[in-house]
């Protein structure tokens, strides 16, 4: 009898380690990131890789191209609701817990929000979050970046 009350009563252990999201860090990368020599081969790693940075981070329902005005670079108004706002710490580490769904990830930028990750539909940004289980991503601002 005991052992049937834990499976219905919504606050067992057992239903609280079962969160879901999405964690990550978020990296600025700008300037030449064409291959070069160099001497210095950890530090040119490093400077490809980005720069650790806070950002705010905004996260909405899936989002397609044409739910976004896109400007140069950067987007305007986003059509689809906002699910949640988040800040990454000093480090650009972020996480937050997400119910089963899509959404899309921005960056809060100066003049806009960015993305530069787009699915085969023309989704931004998109994650899928299962029942249970943390999504790992890494997010590179680059558009003050050359390739």
């Amino acid at each position: 009898m005991e052992e049937n009350k834990e499976k219905d009563d919504p606050q067992t252990p057992r239903d609280r380690d079962q969160s879901a999201g999405i964690e990550g860090q978020v990296f600025w990368v700008e300037g030449n990131q064409m291959p070069q020599h160099s001497e210095n081969k950890k530090q040119e790693a490093a400077e490809q890789a980005g720069k650790p940075t806070k950002r705010t981070l905004r996260i909405h329902e899936l989002t397609h191209i044409n739910q976004a005005n896109l400007g140069d670079y950067l987007f305007g108004d986003i059509e689809t609701p906002l699910v949640k706002e988040v800040e990454t710490d000093e480090e650009g580490y972020f996480k937050v817990e997400l119910p089963p769904g899509r959404y899309s990830i921005f960056t809060v930028e100066e003049k806009g929000y960015f993305a530069n990750v787009f699915d085969l539909d023309s989704y931004i940004h998109p994650v899928t979050i299962e029942k249970s289980g943390w999504n790992r991503i890494k997010i590179l601002i680059d558009y003050q970046a050359t390739y």
